[in-house]
């Protein structure tokens, strides 16, 4: 039920202010899901599993090819143990689009790149541990960068795009960063 009520918020939090600016034809809003792989410290030192996450967000038309993003997500990845814990893991990002002058008029590639904010929390499962500094929130400052290909369908469009997400790792850390690739499958809506 608590992902249902957080998957819900995203949403809302990303259709309300696209309805207004929508009709000025510079924002558009989107919501994806898809899963997820760990790749570095996050697979390796925090022995998280792949998982999948949803996400939704914004974008606002610089340009013609280029637009600025705002998005959010929340995934969910088992971890291997012997006592029944997952993760959870958000993104906070800004991101820029550009749409690469090829393809169609239905079907356009872009690039998207930029930073932002993860944030990673343990569940402890059955070992009642919740309360313990070793399953609080790790946040980390994280940069991405990747491709997707868009559909157009209307007034709508539905997209396919994999990124690679990877959280810097702090100073005092060894190791190697913790990272993630997520193939988001979703909808976009308004300005195109």
């Amino acid at each position: 039920m608590k992902r249902v009520l957080a998957c819900s918020a995203v949403a809302l939090l990303f259709l309300v202010p696209g309805v207004e600016a929508g009709a000025q034809g510079k924002l558009s809003g989107f919501l994806a899901v898809g899963p997820t792989t760990t790749t570095g410290d996050l697979k390796d030192a925090d022995s998280t599993k792949s998982g999948f996450a949803v996400q939704g967000g914004f974008e606002y038309k610089l340009t013609a090819p280029l637009w600025l993003r705002i998005d959010a997500s929340m995934g969910w990845n088992d971890r291997l143990t012997n006592y029944a814990e997952d993760a959870y893991i958000w993104t906070f990002a800004g991101r820029l689009e550009y749409w690469l002058p090829m393809g169609s008029d239905k079907i356009r590639p872009y690039v998207v790149g930029g930073a932002g904010f993860m944030l990673y929390k343990r569940n402890p499962g059955e070992t009642g541990l919740e309360d313990t500094e070793e399953y609080m929130t790790k946040n980390r400052m994280m940069v991405s960068g990747g491709a997707g290909l868009d559909w157009q369908i209307g007034g709508t469009s539905i997209f396919v795009e994999g990124r690679y997400d990877m959280a810097m790792k702090k100073s005092d850390e060894t190791g190697s960063a913790r990272s993630m690739i997520p193939i988001m499958v979703g909808a976009r809506w308004g300005a195109r």
